[in-house]
């Protein structure tokens, strides 16, 4: 059985939310606020595994450019 996922339709709307919060925030703060929002994000996976796993798979995709 495979983890539940977020729909691809919230997954946009949360894309969506991300970037305007980027957006509107100074670019030397960006950093600071990714690093908040992991870590309020792992808080609620109850599984270390995962959250290392998530990182790892964000690292590799934003070396993909």
């Amino acid at each position: 059985m495979t983890a539940p996922t977020l729909p691809f339709d919230d997954l946009e709307q949360v894309y969506e939310h991300l970037a305007t919060t980027l957006d509107e925030l100074p670019e030397a703060e960006e950093s600071h606020f990714l690093a908040q929002l992991a870590l309020a994000l792992a808080h609620r996976i109850p599984d270390a595994d995962q959250v290392m796993a998530a990182i790892d798979e964000a690292r590799q995709g934003a070396t993909l450019d």
